[in-house]
């Protein structure tokens, strides 16, 4: 009988405690802070990171995990006893990550990595329903398959404070981000599976008006749909965090699953402090 293990990198906001529960195999990216390379919620928590971008004013480099870190974990995973592991990759166009797991050769152990076009927990909720398919006996390619007919189902938005962070991470061109402060709005951006990538939603004005119309294009997306996973996260951004919170009781109490936390410093890399976002992971 096959035994299918489930990797995940830290693009996935999975908290360590949640992976260790539920038995996954966790491989960090590096946050690299003025030449010190630190694994992601390993070596530095999302608290000291953004903690580190305003005491410095700037954005900290980052990098994807090295080829040995990837064969050490598989070597690992087929040390445990799995023939067959899945990897819940981050979106190619935000990291190396995932062509470098598609690339990797372990002997003993078939390797699916799998290109979620996300982040964030929009890619972590995948690693859960593929916990679940294995849980309920389907075969390896049964999974692969249904997570790949999943990839258009799992959706986040999200807003930021400035356009500093996300201009100079390369994300948004620098006229757009430079007309955007000069105007004091606030984008609400989306992740755009498969391809991956971010896109402008919608530009609003506002704090009060941003966060209502992150509610009120979650209720749209959401409309209809019984059964579904939910997260809400935040880099730095609290106050945010509570007030879609509340909004949204109803949406988070009707969820198979809720999930809430801090955005790792992998992705806070790109877009700075005081983001929130709201995402969901459709099961219909």
């Amino acid at each position: 009988m096959e035994k299918i293990a489930i990797l995940v990198d830290s693009g996935s906001d999975l908290s360590l405690d949640y992976i260790g529960k539920e038995g996954f195999y966790y491989l960090p990216l590096y946050v690299n802070l003025d030449g010190k390379f630190l694994k992601d919620r390993i070596d530095i928590s999302p608290e000291d990171f953004y903690e580190w971008i305003k005491t410095n004013n700037k954005l900290p480099k980052t990098s994807m995990p090295s080829p040995g870190d990837i064969n050490e974990l598989l070597e690992k995973i087929r040390d445990d006893g799995y023939d067959r592991v899945i990897c819940i990759n981050i979106g190619s166009k935000f990291s190396g990550t995932y062509n470098a797991c598609k690339l990797a050769e372990v002997e003993g152990i078939e390797v699916y990595a799998f290109n979620t076009g996300n982040l964030t927990l929009a890619q972590g909720f995948f690693a859960t329903y593929a916990k679940k398919l294995i849980d309920d006996g389907f075969a390896f390619e049964e999974i692969t398959k249904k997570l790949e007919e999943k990839i258009e189902d799992s959706k986040v938005f999200f807003t930021i404070a400035t356009f500093k962070y996300i201009v100079e991470g390369g994300r948004v061109p620098k006229t757009f981000g430079k007309i955007g402060d000069a105007l004091s709005v606030k984008p609400i951006i989306k992740t755009v599976p498969p391809e991956g990538g971010f896109a402008i939603e919608k530009i609003v004005r506002g704090e009060k008006k941003t966060l209502s119309q992150l509610e009120k294009i979650i209720r749209k997306k959401l409309e209809g749909v019984k059964d579904y996973y939910f997260f809400i996260s935040e880099g730095d951004y609290k106050e945010g965090h509570e007030k879609l919170k509340e909004s949204l009781k109803d949406i988070i109490e009707n969820a198979q699953i809720y999930r809430e936390g801090q955005i790792s410093p992998t992705l806070g890399a790109n877009t700075g402090p005081g983001l929130v976002g709201v995402g969901f992971f459709i099961l219909d």
